[in-house]
C-alpha cells in the first residue's frame, strides 16, 4: 500500500492495523507529514507543524507496542489542532502577531485526552485572527483555500480543518465553533463536522466558561472517526462547570443505521431570517430529506419561520472577544485583520445595556430552539445558504450571487449555524450534494442537548444513504 493510499484509509480502518504493529505509527506520520509538504502549498491549511517532535512522538508508540503494552483506543492515529487550542510544544499563536511566537507549555483537556488515547496531536490548524469570523484568511499566514476549487473560501473559522479532513491530511481535526466555526467550513469542504453540545467535551482553557458561545468539536471524512474523535475528548472536567451534565456514555453507531431511521420524526426548517436560499442547495438538502423519509424516518412539517435573534447572540461572541483580545488594540491594531480590529473598537455594541439585552435574547433564542422539537426528535436545514463564497470574500460585506445582493452574510449565508452556540444544542453537517460548479453542499441535523448519540446515528444514515468519503477534491 502506498503511502498516499494509508491516507486515505479513516482511522477506523487503520486502528486494527496500527494495534496489530502490521503499520507502525511512524510510517503513517511520515505519510501525512510528506503529504502536507507536497499538497499544502495550494490551500494553506496547516499553519504549524513539528515534524521531528512528531516523528519522535511515533516512534515512541512504536516502542512500547513492541516491549507489549496495550494500545490505547486512538493508538497512533494523527490529529490537527485549530490554532485557538492549546498543544503542548506547538505554536499557539491564534493567527495574531499579538501571539507570534507564543508556545504552549500544556495541553487543553479535550487534547490531552487524545493524547492519553494514543491519538499523536501534531499541527495545528489555519484559523481567522482570534477566530473571530467565518472565512479563514489572516494577515500573519494568508488565506486558506478550498481544496475543491482554489478560488473559493473554505469557510471558516477552523478553515484548516476542513482542508485537512478533506485533503487527507490525518483522519481526525479538532475544532472550535461559535456561531458554526466546525459545521460551515465542513459543508464547504466537503466533510462531516460536529458540534457538541455546550462543553460536553470540557473547554477549561476559555477565559469565561459560563458565557463563552464557543465550543470545542471534531470534523472528519467519516461518520465514525466523528465518534472516536467525540468519544476520546468527551466527559466532565471540574475546571468546566458546564460540562459537569456530560457524563452521558460514549457513543455507539447503530448496526444498521439506516434501518435506524424508522419512525425518527423530524422537522424541516429550510429558512429563518433569510428569505433566499440556493436552489442547488435546497434541491440536495430536499433530496436528502426523501432519502431519510424513504427510509422510515417522518418528517412533521414546519414551524413557519422561526426567527432566531442572532444579531444579539453575536454581541455576547463580540464581547468575550472585546474582554479577551481588546487590550491588544494599542500595540497591535495596525497589524490586525481589518474586521478582527472593527470588532474590537469600542461602540455601542460593548456596553453594558447592549450586553445584558443580548443576554436575554440568548434565552429566547433557547427557547426558539427548544421549540423546533415539539413533536420532532431533531431538526435539520441547510449548513449554508450558498456553497464556498469566493477567496476574497469580506466578512462585513454581502453575500452576492447572480450580481444580486443577498444581504449581510449573517443573515444570508450562515443564519443556521448561529442559533445552536448561543442556545447550547448539538448540531452538525454533513455532506449531501456538490453544486454544479463543483463545490460540496452540507445539511446540518441538530437535536436536543446532549443527543448526539441520535444526531450521529441520523449522520451514519445519510452517509450509508448517501455516500461521500470516496470522493476526494482535485487539490489532494
Amino acid at each position: 500500500m502506498s503511502d498516499d493510499d494509508l491516507c486515505r484509509l479513516s482511522a477506523t480502518e487503520l486502528l486494527p492495523r496500527l494495534r496489530s504493529g502490521a503499520l507502525t505509527s511512524a510510517r503513517l506520520m511520515r505519510a501525512v507529514l510528506d503529504r502536507i509538504d507536497r499538497l499544502d502549498t495550494a490551500t494553506n491549511g496547516i499553519t504549524h507543524l513539528d515534524p521531528e517532535a512528531a516523528m519522535a512522538g511515533a516512534e515512541a508508540l512504536d516502542a512500547l507496542l513492541a516491549k507489549g503494552e496495550a494500545p490505547g483506543a486512538l493508538h497512533g492515529i494523527p490529529v490537527t489542532v485549530k490554532d485557538l487550542l492549546r498543544v503542548r510544544g506547538l505554536p499557539m499563536e491564534m493567527a495574531s502577531y499579538a501571539f507570534e511566537g507564543q508556545v504552549a507549555e500544556d495541553d487543553a483537556e479535550g487534547i490531552a485526552r487524545l493524547r492519553r488515547a494514543g491519538a499523536l496531536p501534531f499541527a495545528k490548524s489555519a484559523t481567522p485572527e482570534f477566530g473571530h469570523k467565518v472565512l479563514t484568511d489572516s494577515p500573519i499566514a494568508g488565506i486558506s483555500r478550498n481544496p475543491w476549487d482554489t478560488s473559493h473560501s473554505c469557510g471558516g473559522s477552523s478553515g484548516g480543518a476542513g482542508i485537512a479532513a478533506a485533503m487527507g491530511f490525518g483522519p481526525i481535526h479538532i475544532t472550535s465553533d461559535g456561531a458554526g466555526s466546525g459545521r460551515i467550513p465542513a459543508s464547504a469542504c466537503g466533510v462531516a463536522g460536529l458540534k457538541p453540545t455546550w462543553s460536553a467535551i470540557p473547554h477549561e482553557t476559555t477565559s469565561d466558561v459560563f458565557g463563552s458561545l464557543t465550543v470545542i468539536g471534531v470534523m472528519a471524512r467519516t461518520v465514525p472517526d466523528l465518534v472516536l474523535g467525540f468519544n476520546a475528548m468527551k466527559g466532565p472536567d471540574r475546571r468546566d462547570p458546564m460540562s459537569f451534565g456530560s457524563a452521558t456514555p460514549p457513543v455507539a453507531l447503530p448496526a444498521d443505521p439506516v434501518a435506524a431511521l424508522r419512525g425518527l420524526r423530524f422537522r424541516l426548517v429550510m429558512r429563518t431570517v433569510n428569505d433566499w436560499v440556493d436552489p442547488e442547495v435546497e434541491a440536495a438538502v430536499l433530496d436528502a430529506v426523501a432519502r431519510l423519509t424513504d427510509a422510515g424516518a417522518v418528517n412533521v412539517g414546519q414551524i413557519d419561520d422561526p426567527v432566531h435573534d442572532i444579531g444579539n447572540a453575536l454581541i455576547v461572541m463580540r464581547a468575550y472577544q472585546y474582554a479577551r483580545f481588546g487590550h491588544l488594540m494599542g500595540e497591535f491594531a495596525d497589524r490586525m485583520d481589518r474586521t478582527a480590529r472593527l470588532s474590537l473598537t469600542p461602540g455601542p455594541q460593548h456596553t453594558y445595556d447592549a450586553l445584558a439585552n443580548a443576554q436575554r435574547a440568548r434565552t429566547e433564542i433557547f427557547r426558539e430552539v427548544e421549540r423546533q422539537f415539539d413533536g420532532a426528535d431533531i431538526y435539520i436545514t441547510p449548513t449554508i445558504a450558498a456553497p464556498s463564497l469566493p477567496a476574497d470574500q469580506a466578512q462585513d460585506g454581502p453575500l452576492v450571487t447572480d450580481g444580486i445582493d443577498r444581504g449581510p452574510l449573517r443573515e444570508a449565508w450562515y443564519p443556521y449555524t448561529i442559533p445552536q452556540n448561543a442556545s447550547g444544542h448539538p448540531a452538525m453537517s454533513v455532506p449531501v450534494g456538490m453544486s454544479s460548479g463543483g463545490i460540496p453542499i452540507g445539511m446540518q441535523i441538530v437535536g436536543p442537548w446532549h443527543s448526539e448519540q441520535r444526531l450521529l446515528a441520523v449522520a451514519a444514515a445519510v452517509e450509508a444513504l448517501m455516500p461521500w468519503a470516496h470522493r476526494w477534491p482535485p487539490a489532494a
